[in-house]
């Protein structure tokens, strides 16, 4: 058995973002050019969330060659297309909205058969063939790994659970509104991670129904604390800032796809940035403590590291220029719900954008910016911790 880097227990955190994730797998091929000579995992801690939990698993199952796993991640979304993940004829979207509208008003529709507006059967018979789940275990005994969790919204109970395989002895934890708990991650889980509400079904698991993992997600970078990590390295696939002191276009009250718009991007990156600030000022106040009087709380503590690297052009803007990739059935849903006009800086449409042109260009955006701050991450991942805790 290889024993992993006493002092590297560096996570990879993972938002979501639907097919904007395809950002974070340009970021990972700046990683893996940066850490091209380290003999080691540089990520043996990997969190996930929404899409971003299917890039996570993926470098999970793939843990001994981080270069290589990268690679193939790489390989796998650019092969991606719409029938490869959901289901866009007009009868089906049809008869999903028709369902989806009904339950509004009865409860009891969706009973035994969840609603969604798109089937996602397609991506789960992809990802049944093309990710081997038990890997993970054997890269967990090898010393390729420490540990993985993927995040999703337990709808029965209201709380966010994130599932886990590895990490410290004991790392269940029980907190306000969430949970971690350990257990054989396999592919429903991942499924339930990527169930964007109302877009795809929920998945049952374990009597539960669960949907997507940003949902009720209030502390994003807390899984990856709980399994140890000492540095966290997040890649949001969000969270562009604008300019918004000038408005872009003329002001007028939001369609309702423009309020969903909100609603995921609200799900994908607020929790998110509210809790990086949250991480900085604890920092801040471990920071005032004297060595003696961490050593004597019950916990020590040690300030956590935090690097993020995050879209240097506006995906939103981008996102308007491959629309009409789309097949048309979708198309007329977003213009008729006004998802497909931007608006506020929210397009909708983004999250749905599994065509290669557009992943494509997320994946050159996400290397150029990576590359962009080779020395700067390189600097972050050569550093060790204060102390360990």
């Amino acid at each position: 058995m290889l024993n992993p880097n006493p002092l590297n227990h560096t996570a990879l955190l993972l938002p979501g973002g639907g097919a904007r994730a395809a950002y974070q797998v340009g970021v990972l091929k700046a990683l893996a050019h940066i850490t091209r000579d380290s003999p080691n995992n540089p990520f043996p801690i990997l969190c996930g969330t929404s899409a971003g939990a299917l890039n996570a698993v993926a470098l999970a199952t793939q843990a001994n060659d981080f270069c290589k796993a990268v690679e193939w991640l790489e390989s796998l979304w650019l092969r991606l297309a719409i029938d490869h993940v959901y289901r866009a004829d007009w009868f089906d979207i049809a008869n999903n909205a028709f369902r989806l509208l009904s339950s509004l008003f009865n409860a009891g529709i969706s009973v035994g058969r969840p609603v969604a507006l798109l089937d996602n059967m397609p991506l789960r018979k992809l990802l049944g063939k093309s990710l081997n789940f038990d890997r993970i275990d054997t890269h967990i005994q090898q010393g390729h790994l420490r540990a993985v969790s993927v995040t999703a919204m337990n709808y029965t109970q209201a709380v966010s659970m994130s599932f886990f395989q590895g990490g410290p002895d004991h790392a269940n934890w029980q907190r306000w509104r969430r949970s971690g708990i350990a257990t054989q991650l396999r592919l429903n889980h991942l499924m339930a991670s990527t169930a964007i509400p109302t877009i795809f079904p929920p998945e049952e698991i374990d009597g539960n129904y669960y949907g997507d993992g940003a949902l009720r997600q209030l502390t994003p970078i807390s899984p990856a604390l709980h399994l140890g990590a000492e540095r966290v390295l997040i890649v949001p696939p969000n969270g562009h800032k604008r300019n918004y002191s000038k408005p872009i276009r003329k002001i007028q009250s939001p369609a309702f796809g423009q309020v969903i718009g909100h609603l995921l991007n609200s799900a994908f990156i607020d929790s998110l940035e509210t809790d990086i600030e949250l991480l900085e000022r604890v920092n801040e106040l471990v920071e005032l403590l004297p060595p003696e009087q961490r050593e004597n709380l019950s916990r020590k503590l040690a300030p956590v590291e935090c690097y993020i690297i995050s879209p240097s052009q506006d995906i939103d803007t981008i996102a308007e220029l491959h629309v009409k990739e789309l097949p048309r059935s979708i198309r007329f849903f977003l213009r008729i719900t006004g998802s497909g006009q931007y608006s506020g800086g929210v397009n909708a449409a983004s999250y749905l954008l599994f065509t290669r042109p557009f992943v494509q260009q997320m994946i050159e955006l996400g290397y150029g910016d990576g590359m962009s701050e080779a020395s700067e991450i390189a600097s972050f991942l050569a550093r060790a911790p204060e102390s360990p805790r």
